[in-house]
């Protein structure tokens, strides 16, 4: 009996021993990170390409758009980043566009008939109309998903989505079409009041993007902007007061859809612990 009590008292005062070891011994996961031997394919890189745009959902004119991009990867996270475009389409009308110009009657002979529409003629539309010339926005990307993906079960390819948000410019152009005959005329002039509007405008760019990574430095990049700004497209009287002036301005979504190709520098890529 007196061993049993002696046993029983030592496993008593061995207990906090035993628990204080517990509380010191650690997990050889302790502090590691999540993925071992990840590649840091964004992580302090730069990327720069060119590639192709294309306005989505334009009222006149559509704009093929040449699209180079230049960014910088703070972290594997986010990025700071430019993109341009230029208009290489300056005449590329839309579907709209060309049933307008065959449902709007043609300008009278006789100077002396009475216009009885509050709609421009066939041939005073397109002299008021703008379109994209360029644009210029800088932007920042949150990434919040990577990772790797597996095509046919045999090719496999690292990718990226990413939202974006920024602010930049959009010039808007004339479309280049020829005044007409009642431009500037006092015996008959333009009935519909009109004024072209060309400027370069402020504009703020949201939208999303994805890199698909062909190789460790080149990638394939889709990006898809609203590019927001104030613009009157037709250059008509917008608000009923018999004038075209600042006031029919509008606040437009424009979207542009693109397609690069981006080489990520340094080459090498970093790998994680």
């Amino acid at each position: 009996m007196r061993k049993v009590i002696l046993l029983f008292v030592g496993a008593l005062t061995s207990l906090p021993t035993v628990a204080s070891a517990e509380k010191e011994r650690k997990s050889p996961l302790t502090n590691a990170p999540v993925i071992r031997r990840r590649l840091e394919l964004r992580d302090n890189r730069f990327e720069i390409g060119v590639g192709a745009g294309v306005t989505i959902g334009q009222d006149f004119y559509n704009a093929l758009l040449l699209q180079p991009k230049l960014a910088y990867h703070i972290t594997d996270w986010l990025s700071l980043a430019a993109v341009g475009g230029f208009n290489v389409t300056p005449t590329w009308k839309t579907t709209f566009n060309d049933d307008l110009g065959g449902a709007l009657p043609p300008e009278p002979s006789d100077p002396s008939v009475t216009p009885s529409l509050k709609s421009p003629y066939a041939d005073e539309a397109p002299y008021t109309m703008n379109r994209i010339g360029y644009f210029f926005v800088g932007q920042l990307e949150f990434i919040p998903l990577s990772g790797k993906i597996a095509l046919l079960s045999s090719l496999f390819s690292y990718f990226d989505f990413y939202i974006l948000g920024g602010a930049g410019m959009v010039n808007l152009a004339g479309t280049g079409a020829a005044a007409p005959a009642c431009q500037g005329s006092t015996t008959h002039p333009c009935h519909a009041p009109g004024e072209l509007y060309t400027k370069t405008e402020l504009a703020i760019s949201g939208g999303l993007g994805a890199h698909a990574f062909l190789a460790r430095w080149l990638a394939l990049n889709l990006e898809l902007h609203d590019l927001v700004y104030k613009n009157n497209a037709s250059g008509r009287d917008v608000n009923g007061d018999k004038l075209a002036d600042d006031r029919d301005l509008q606040w437009t979504h424009n979207w542009v859809f693109s397609l690069n190709f981006q080489v990520f520098m340094p080459f090498k890529v970093r790998i994680s612990r």
